[in-house]
Formats: C-alpha cells, structure tokens, sequence
C-alpha cells in the first residue's frame, strides 16, 4: 500500500489530527465555559428529538462501529483494509472516549462539537479509502467490491450524521 502525505492511513496523520481535534475541543470548551462562545451547556431535546438520536445510536452503533469491527476482522490478513478499516475504528474508538471523558468534566453538550469535528475526518477518511482501493491495482482483496460498497454505506451515513448534527443539536445549543 503506497501511502502519500495527505494518506489518514498512517501514525502521523491521525496523531495529528487527534491532537489538533483536542486541542480544538478543550479550546471551544472552555471559551464555552468562560461565556465568550454562544453555546449552551446541555442538550434540551424535545421528545420526539430524543427518540429520534436514540434511533440513530442504534443505526450508529449497527453501520458505524460493527458492520466495519466485522469487516476489519474478516480482512485482517489483507494490508489495504486492515489500514482502512483499522485506523477507522481507532479513530472511531477515541471519539467515545472523549465524548465519555469531555463531557462529564466538561458539559454534556461539548459532545456535537466533538461529533462534529470527527465526523468531518472520518468523511474524509472514508473518501481516501474509497480512493485508495480504486488505485490499488497491487492488493487483491476477496470481495474488494464488497468492501468498496461497504465503505460507501459507511461514509453515506456518515454524511447524513454530519447533516443531521447541523440540522438537529446544533440549531438547539446555539
């Protein structure tokens, strides 16, 4: 697998970015807190909003994290989407961490901010990988074409969840 400086497959790229991310989120978090940022602290959602993200949880938990754990461990002797899929989950993981860790110190709506800012490298990621497997004409995967509709289903909801996050919550705590 050819990786090029602008690759999210890689050590430095995603270290990066979760610094980057980090150090964004404390930032907007304690301007948040400080009152310079216009941003209200907790989620108030409507009823039938609640219902809404505790079905899109579902839908998040089934397309974002298994489909793609499955997939991972299904091509786990293959490089090309061992990395893909690999630093996706890692990526993945490390937002639920933060969301977790963020806000509870923090406050429970730092979590769009959080979503938000993740959202748009996964989008990104997937967009490289889709990429990355239509180039590699050296790694022969079983059922590449699986994996590349995979990756597709996964980045389309992704898409629609960063959509949704400025449509739904941020309308709400802005």
């Amino acid at each position: 697998m050819k990786l090029l400086i602008n690759d999210p497959f890689n050590w430095k790229t995603t270290v990066s970015f979760l610094s980057l991310a980090t150090l964004l989120i404390l930032v907007i978090g304690w301007l948040t807190i400080s009152g310079v940022l216009p941003i209200e602290m907790m989620i108030d959602y409507s009823n039938s909003q609640s219902q809404f993200i505790r079905v899109w949880v579902i839908i998040a938990i089934f397309l974002g994290i298994l489909l793609p754990g499955t997939a991972f461990f299904i091509w786990l002797g293959h490089p090309t989407p061992r990395s893909i899929l690999g630093f996706y989950l890692l990526v993945l993981i490390i937002q639920i961490v933060t969301e977790q860790v963020l806000s509870g110190v923090l406050f429970s709506s730092i979590v769009v901010t959080i979503g938000t800012i993740y959202t748009a490298f996964r989008l990104w990621q997937l967009w490289q990988g889709q990429k990355l497997l239509a180039t590699d004409t050296q790694t022969v995967v079983p059922y590449q074409k699986l994996l590349a509709v995979l990756l597709w289903l996964i980045l389309l909801f992704w898409l629609s969840n960063l959509v949704m996050l400025l449509v739904l919550p941020w309308p709400i705590i802005l």
